[in-house]
């Protein structure tokens, strides 16, 4: 593969994560510790919650019909079983997921799961959604659009204002050293001075989502604003979050690193992790087996 760092905006997502380049998701998964970074990873129904999510903010902004060429509505109980999703991926045989006595006959106690097999076999290639978590998404969309992501500097702009304008799903690639690099852009806005990039996540508890920038967020606001600084240079990159909570009442807000942090030490933070990504790369990617010492400070009364 030879590409030039870029925007690759025509690009399908199945040619991009086809890419042999470094994500932030990889970054990320080192970070816990190589091991981690070693670790298959493994399709689940809740991913494709979100997934739903963003092509239906996606259809309310653009007018496509996205999510109708991916999801079906599942006449089917409750939520969709945990690892339906990675079978349909997978293309794994579904009849073969049946849980069966001895005689041949379906057992009773899987008659949830057995629902929802029989749904995807009606519709193959296609991945499943409940009528019930389709209401609840739109119920989510609802409260996105009307988000004011620039309230904090006094644009009363909402997302229903900016999103028609965005391009979406945007792939971008790009070189750190010797290191290949790629990033998918939930959302991009080109201006003449300025680049706004949205990354839409929908979370079960809206006011946990700070301890998850805390913890690998930071790596991929780090991750993606370097490589559009790359990209291109000399543009101001304007960074949200943008999360919606599963819970009602279904609140949308938006998130971002604090500037200072990561002038103060996020950016070199990120550097280093990159330098040492690469290291374990040309070392073989070998696995350890075990983490760092880590001390405690606990504070007695």
């Amino acid at each position: 593969m030879s590409l030039k760092a870029g925007t690759y905006i025509d690009t399908p997502e199945k040619e991009y994560r086809a890419w042999p380049a470094i994500n932030y998701s990889s970054l990320s998964k080192f970070n816990q510790s190589q091991d981690h970074a070693l670790m298959a990873w493994t399709s689940k129904s809740y991913f494709e919650e979100g997934s739903a999510f963003e092509l239906l903010v996606e259809d309310r902004a653009k007018g496509t019909a996205k999510f109708a060429e991916r999801f079906f509505l599942a006449d089917a109980p409750g939520a969709m079983p945990e690892d339906l999703a990675g079978w349909i991926e997978r293309g794994e045989d579904l009849k073969t997921q049946y849980n069966l006595k001895d005689n041949g006959e379906r057992n009773m106690r899987s008659k949830k799961l057995h629902a929802w097999l029989d749904a995807c076999r009606d519709n193959p290639g296609m991945m499943p959604m409940g009528k019930d978590q389709v209401n609840m998404l739109n119920k989510m969309v609802d409260n996105f659009m009307i988000c004011q992501p620039f309230a904090d500097v006094g644009t009363v702009d909402t997302l229903a204002d900016i999103l028609p304008h965005c391009n979406f799903q945007v792939p971008i690639f790009w070189y750190t050293g010797k290191m290949r690099n790629k990033a998918l852009l939930d959302c991009m806005l080109m201006t003449s001075d300025k680049i706004y990039v949205f990354d839409i996540k929908t979370v079960a508890d809206l006011s946990r989502y700070q301890y998850a920038l805390k913890d690998y967020g930071w790596i991929q606001e780090a991750h993606y604003t370097a490589g559009m600084k790359r990209i291109f240079p000399g543009k101001e990159i304007v960074w949200r979050f943008l999360v919606s909570s599963k819970a009602e009442p279904w609140l949308t807000r938006p998130f971002q690193v604090d500037p200072d942090s990561m002038k103060s030490g996020g950016t070199e933070a990120y550097y280093f992790l990159c330098k040492r990504y690469q290291a374990w790369i040309d070392e073989g990617r070998p696995p350890k087996g075990w983490k760092n010492l880590e001390k405690v400070r606990i504070f007695f009364d």
